[in-house]
């Protein structure tokens, strides 16, 4: 191809990139807005929706307390003895021998250095205490020695505490499984029954104007009292109806003239 011929093709490619560009920029030029100084609505920060408080129910749960199984807690413990002993002897190892250690003292087992944050605790090994270290040691003990990831799974920690419970002298007994807690909400003590036994009354309805079985008894003393209804009221209406009656009687007879009547005569002047 011969450079005249090659500059026209570059030449066309160029102008079309041109006019591409000029179509783009038409739009723009045409329909231009600016922005104005105050935006119509700002966008913030979305919030997050409000999350169901977590309600943590009391030590231990039945679940708990029904997962003690010691030959579990025996398969469990390999995992503990490169480090510790659970038989009478109570030897140290790279931890302290568990022998009694369920409702033991912390930190004071013979024979072992104990770290500071263990020492001082001066609390004891119960049930929730030992369930509580054997989930996460450095969670709930800052700065002990124990270099131990933890048993995650409830069952485990249930059946591996069974079995330390029965490395003992004198086996504590199992602990009872605590009642979950049932708070009422706002609305469920609204809607309680009052403790005078009587029933909320509807606000909406109106309870001024009440039926004959709802009439007080000063509402049925003032009716009473009334003139028209005492005691001689019935027999003083009987007397008045009567008299009427008697009286209309006799305005009739004097109007009546009877047939036979003789004509009224003139009298002469």
């Amino acid at each position: 191809m011969d450079p005249l011929g090659t500059n026209k093709i570059l030449g066309a490619v160029l102008t079309a990139g041109l006019v591409f560009m000029g179509i783009r920029m038409l739009p723009e030029i045409f329909m231009h807005n600016e922005a104005p100084d105050v935006p119509a609505y700002i966008v913030g920060e979305l919030e997050a929706g409000a999350q169901e408080e977590e309600v943590e129910l009391p030590f231990p749960q039945a679940e708990w307390v029904a997962a003690m199984d010691p030959e579990r807690g025996a398969r469990v413990f390999r995992n503990c003895t490169s480090c510790h002993t659970s038989d009478s002897s109570g030897a140290n190892g790279t931890g302290p021998g568990l022998w009694n250690v369920v409702g033991a003292t912390k930190g004071v087992h013979p024979g072992f250095a104990y770290s500071e944050a263990m020492s001082d605790t001066g609390t004891s090994w119960t049930y929730e205490a030992l369930d509580g270290f054997l989930e996460n040691p450095k969670r709930y003990l800052p700065g002990t020695k124990m270099n131990f990831i933890g048993i995650r799974k409830e069952s485990d920690r249930a059946a591996v505490i069974e079995y330390l419970r029965l490395a003992h002298d004198n086996p504590p007994p199992q602990p009872e499984p605590a009642a979950a807690m049932v708070e009422l909400t706002e609305d469920a003590e609204d809607a309680a029954i009052p403790a005078d036994g009587q029933q909320n009354q509807d606000p909406t309805v109106d309870y001024s104007e009440t039926d004959g079985d709802n009439i007080s008894d000063e509402g049925i003393d003032s009716v009473i009292d009334q003139p028209s209804l005492q005691e001689d009221g019935p027999d003083t209406l009987d007397e008045e109806v009567e008299e009427t009656q008697e009286a209309l009687q006799d305005e009739a007879a004097d109007t009546v003239v009877p047939d036979d009547a003789p004509e009224e005569t003139q009298q002469p002047n």
